[in-house]
């Protein structure tokens, strides 16, 4: 594992009982050694092997120090094409939906010739997930739970909950690598927009997926160059997913066991290099053996970012398309791919020329998505068989056995001494780790015990005031109660007046509507008798000589305004009379008619009024 401590140092004790006038008592040997990088390293080189740690610098970024004149690209720098041909979408669209429907998330197997040109950018972050085979919901997790935490993150339905969770548990803890993490973002891919802002949420979403595996892989914790891989994957996602991808990648594709168990892993792969390069190029292998550049000099950085600290991202893209698609052995393909485009190139320099080639040049060629492409071309062109790699496996083991038995007994002790001591302090700074982690639980648990306690008492005393409240309610509402049923008794009674007086009106009504057909029957009998006996009389009277004269002179008498030349018609003029004597009697008697029902209706209208009053009171109560 690789961290940056500022000094870093071994230190080797054995401890004796006690010591007299410098001899050590009991025959026990004492000794106290400390080894720098420096020299453990040059020690090593001496030895021609590569050192059991990598050095720092190797794997960082370029920093204030470079004092080249010829500077080397940023990290994140370059262009990536954005375009894709419609004919190319089409067949990666259908290919996608070809691959939902496999059992298994196995991919078509189309999908390996497609690859070599790249995938189209907008469709690159859910190609790597699908790649990488990032899991959906687990059959024992609480989906919802899951659900009502991350409803209003649609881009969460596709990955394991399990894991969304964890990485949300884990931002929330402490984290030892922290000051690292946050030396190290500042410089990842500085010259990408989304990288440059101090604090900004690019550099933020790094810092969290950092924090976040450094936690989840305790085995590993952080490693240096873990930043560049993050944010690569952090250009095509959200950080949920490339959280959950970027596990996949350090687990699934063994990336994470080049930083275990003193980086045995990775000089393993340097040995598996170094022997391929003699293969496939002797002449630049026996050049670069012959100036002194060894393997790891050149190589540690591409094995421990997969490619993505120094070159242009649509090479680093390119890269980590074939890489999720093939596995591990891609870097072997891109190793040598690039060792054989730059062999004309180092076969002139010299040391110093070597090491500025690599760092400098080198990723310089490839800024051009031309020049990307055919370096993905050619690496596949390279046949590498698993036989041929497991043989050199083999062969690194025996040679490392071969060492350990050829190994001065006292060395030997010596690194078992080391180890030792490094697992002692190691311990040492879990249990203080432990020790600190307990103690803040405490705090934080008294904390939340003290947050709780009066969150209960105010919460009693609430519950006191709203059973007060409650109570006043209670009593108010039953004093409504009574007077809802008092008004209510008094409604019933009013109502059950006015209904009797109803009934009294409609009998009045019938009564007199009875009593007006008979007299208006009565009327008109005696109207007709009236009516016979008055032609009876006038025919008498005017059949007399001595009655009609007198009748003459009472009709002048009593209408003077007439005149004898007027022919007087007593008959028409009884008739008219009459005519307005009954119009008269029938007018009067529709008038007490509409009296009657005008006095029905506001009776009516009175009931109505009174219901409505007594259904509210209801609804009130």
């Amino acid at each position: 594992m690789i961290r940056d401590d500022g000094q870093r140092y071994r230190k080797m004790k054995l401890r004796a009982e006690d010591t007299t006038n410098g001899e050590a008592s009991g025959g026990s040997l004492v000794f106290v050694k400390m080894e720098s990088d420096t020299d453990r390293i040059s020690a090593k080189q001496r030895l021609g092997r590569s050192p059991s740690r990598m050095p720092t610098q190797l794997i960082q970024p370029t920093g204030d120090d470079e004092s080249d004149s010829d500077e080397p690209l940023l990290s994140g720098s370059g262009n990536v094409s954005k375009d894709c041909p419609e004919e190319l979408m089409k067949q990666w669209t259908e290919c996608i939906e070809e691959w939902k429907k496999n059992e298994g998330g196995e991919k078509p197997e189309i999908v390996s010739s497609l690859i070599l040109n790249g995938i189209p950018d907008v469709l690159r972050g859910e190609v790597w997930r699908m790649l990488a085979k990032v899991p959906t919901f687990l059959s024992c997790f609480n989906y919802e739970v899951f659900s009502l935490r991350f409803a209003n993150n649609t881009s969460l339905v596709h990955l394991d909950p399990e894991l969304v969770n964890t990485y949300h548990l884990l931002l929330g803890k402490d984290c030892p690598s922290e000051q690292v993490i946050l030396r190290d973002i500042h410089r990842t891919f500085p010259a990408h927009e989304n990288f440059k802002e101090a604090g900004g949420e690019g550099q933020e979403s790094l810092y969290k997926i950092s924090k976040a595996y450094s936690l989840y892989d305790e085995e590993v914790s952080y490693c240096q160059g873990l930043s560049f891989l993050a944010a690569s994957l952090l250009l095509h996602m959200n950080e949920e997913q490339a959280f959950c991808t970027l596990v996949k990648i350090m687990y699934d594709y063994q990336l994470r066991d080049l930083f275990k168990l003193g980086f045995d892993s990775l000089h393993l792969r340097f040995y598996q290099l170094t022997r391929l390069l003699k293969e496939y190029e002797s002449n630049l292998a026996a050049h670069l053996e012959h100036i002194g550049v060894e393997t790891h000099m050149y190589a540690s950085q591409w094995f421990l970012t997969l490619f993505t600290a120094k070159f242009p991202l649509q090479m680093v893209f390119f890269i980590v398309d074939l890489f999720l698609s093939e596995g591990m052995n891609t870097i072997f393909h891109i190793s040598l791919a690039l060792l054989h485009d730059a062999a004309a190139d180092l076969i002139q320099l010299d040391f110093e020329g070597a090491l500025k080639y690599f760092r400098v040049t080198l990723p310089r060629k490839y800024r051009t998505e031309a020049n990307a492409k055919a370096l993905i071309h050619r690496a596949v062109e390279f046949k590498l068989k698993h036989k041929r790699l497991l043989k050199y496996e083999k062969e690194y083991l025996e040679m490392k056995e071969r060492e350990r038995e050829n190994e001065d007994p006292l060395v030997k002790l010596q690194k078992e001494n080391a180890r030792y001591c490094e697992t002692i302090l190691r311990l040492e700074r879990e249990n203080d780790d432990l020790a600190h982690e307990l103690v803040t639980s405490k705090i934080e648990l008294r904390r939340k015990l003290d947050a709780v306690e009066d969150q209960l008492e105010t919460s009693a005393n609430t519950i006191e005031r709203v059973t007060r409240q409650n109570e006043d309610l209670a009593e108010e509402n039953r004093n409504l109660q009574r007077e809802y049923n008092q008004i209510k008794e008094m409604y019933r009674k009013e109502v059950s007046r006015l209904e009797e007086d109803a009934n009294r009106a409609s009998k009045l009504l019938a009564e007199y509507k009875q009593l007006f057909s008979q007299m208006s029957r009565r009327c008109d009998a005696e109207r007709e008798q009236f009516q016979t006996q008055k032609r009876a009389i006038i025919s008498r009277v005017s059949a007399c000589d001595k009655c009609w004269p007198a009748v003459e002179e009472w009709e002048a008498n009593r209408s003077p305004a007439r005149t004898p030349q007027d022919g007087p018609d007593l008959l028409s003029q009884l008739e008219e009379r009459e005519a307005h004597v009954k119009a008269l009697e029938i007018d009067l008697a529709q008038t007490k008619l509409a009296l009657v029902e005008a006095e029905c209706k506001n009776q009516d209208l009175t009931h109505q009024m009174m219901t409505q009053s007594e259904s509210d009171g209801k609804r009130l109560v």
